[in-house]
């Protein structure tokens, strides 16, 4: 094996200079090729290290997390991991279930979820359902006052309807009135209007309405991002099906509401699904107020 004096010789990755072998590899700045080079060769200037990370405050929104779209940012950080379910897989460790109708489709860890709720506690489905009923109440009693009128001029127009149909089940088909139809619209456009004006200013103020003040639980975003009137009148019309598309939307508003029964890992319902929402119980969040000693 021939070996290679140290010296000073053409360098093969440029060939208009030449470099310092050393006997095992080049050393040191090239010089041209025509020059007289030095007795030592010039050492290579040192990599510069790279500047550090400037410093975020915690208060100051991450720039690559803001530049994702809203909906995949959840809670005050990056998008949870999420492990998707193979085939033979068993649940890792510290993980919850992403489940819905009991079909299990991954896992998301504990922090994540915790991260994302702010610690707080998801409102149980019993609790949800007892301020369904109390809100089913109020619009009742509201409608009462305010949609009462058209209610009774629509109920004037069918019962003599009504009462013929029942009297002659065998006469044939007996004309409906043309007014009835008007009638029953106008009944249906206001109790949409009732509802609305019940369900979504209180819904984006606060996130309680009446029944879920009661309760003391509370509809919340798992977006770091405040519900807007956008997300909530997706959110609310759902509750509006089983007025516009009656029986099927009666269906599906049914549906809806016993969705949160079996879904993980944030008790959604449909209608919490697309806008991105959750129920929390804040119960707690109240007494530790009215335990704080004043300031």
């Amino acid at each position: 094996m021939t070996t290679i004096e140290p010296g000073w010789y053409p360098d093969p990755a440029d060939p208009a200079t030449q470099r310092y072998w050393d006997g095992g590899a080049w050393i040191g700045k090239p010089v041209p090729a025509d020059a007289e080079p030095p007795a030592e060769p010039e050492p290579l200037d040192p990599e510069p290290e790279p500047l550090p990370a400037p410093r975020r405050d915690a208060s100051t929104p991450d720039p690559a997390f803001q530049a994702l779209p809203p909906d995949r940012r959840y809670g005050d950080g990056p998008p949870p991991r999420v492990i998707q379910r193979t085939p033979g897989a068993i649940q890792p460790p510290d993980t919850v279930p992403i489940r819905s109708l009991g079909v299990t489709v991954g896992w998301i860890t504990r922090h994540d979820i915790h991260r994302i709720l702010g610690g707080r506690v998801l409102a149980h489905p019993g609790q949800r359902f007892v301020a369904r009923i109390v809100d089913l109440l109020c619009m009742l009693a509201l409608n009462a006052v305010v949609n009462g009128y058209f209610i009774y001029q629509m109920l004037q127009t069918f019962w003599p309807y009504f009462l013929e149909v029942v009297a002659a089940p065998d006469a044939g088909d007996v004309a409906v009135p043309s007014r009835l139809s008007d009638q029953l619209w106008v009944v249906l456009l206001i109790a949409l209007g009732l509802w609305f004006a019940y369900e979504v200013p209180a819904t984006l103020n606060t996130g309680q309405t009446i029944g879920k003040r009661l309760m003391g639980i509370k509809v919340v975003s798992l977006a770091p991002v405040k519900l807007g009137w956008g997300r909530l009148l997706l959110r609310w019309s759902y509750f509006a099906l089983p007025l516009v598309c009656f029986p099927f939307g009666a269906v599906i508003w049914i549906l809806d509401g016993i969705w949160c029964i079996r879904d993980q890992p944030f008790r959604q319902c449909l209608h919490d699904k697309s806008p991105g929402t959750a129920v929390v119980d804040v119960s707690g969040e109240k007494a530790d107020l009215e335990k704080e000693p004043p300031r």
